[in-house]
């Protein structure tokens, strides 16, 4: 065997080998991910601001599986361009399986549903906020859902428009008690990229 054969082969051991690595990985990450979903269901599935989020959830496992297939392929290839071009597709398949999540938000909002969320997470911070300056911040547009609010809070309560709000939801503030609830959809979903980049297996080493 020749000095070339011999490298080829100990290159292509090599590929196999980080092949075998990549999908040992990418099987155990989504064993835990799915472990944490099931745990996350069966603990949470009962709140309704989680509820908004499962399908979201299913959205981002379904489109992580097939981002790790294709990752893992890419890899066995071309180990040093996946590595840089992962880089790229990782803030890419981020910005892409959120743009989605975002949509399903929205459609969240413009349903019927959406004023029981609110109404929810008012009842739930109520005991909290028992100053008459508690503040109702809600986004742009959703000025028809105060009077519900206002009915779910039971006290004193004023509501401000706050542009920061994409989504929805409210932050509810009282600066007396030096209270401040962020229940807006916004920062549910941004909670959601968090878990994301930790869980993803698009770690770039």
């Amino acid at each position: 065997m020749d000095m070339t054969e011999d490298k080829g082969t100990r290159s292509n051991e090599k590929v196999s080998k980080f092949h075998d690595a990549i999908n040992h990985y990418a099987t155990e990450q989504r064993n835990q991910i799915e472990r944490e979903v099931a745990e996350y269901k069966a603990r949470e599935l009962e709140n309704a601001e989680k509820e908004v989020l499962n399908e979201a959830y299913r959205l981002i496992q379904a489109e992580m599986a097939s981002m790790r297939n294709k990752i893992a392929r890419e890899m066995a290839l071309r180990e040093q361009d996946a590595r840089r071009a992962l880089l790229t597709r990782r803030q890419e398949i981020t910005t892409e399986i959120f743009a989605k999540a975002t949509g399903k938000l929205n459609e969240f909002v413009a349903s019927d549903k959406y004023e029981a969320f609110l109404t929810k997470a008012v009842k739930e911070a109520a005991p909290l906020f028992t100053a008459p300056d508690t503040v109702f911040a809600m986004k742009p547009g959703d000025e028809a859902h105060q009077a519900a609010v206002k009915a779910a809070f039971g006290g004193n309560c004023t509501f401000a428009e706050d542009k920061t709000i994409h989504l929805g939801g409210l932050r509810i503030i009282s600066k007396s008690l030096g209270l401040t609830a962020d229940q807006t959809l916004d920062a549910l979903l941004e909670d959601q990229r968090d878990w994301f980049e930790t869980h993803s297996g698009l770690a770039v080493v």
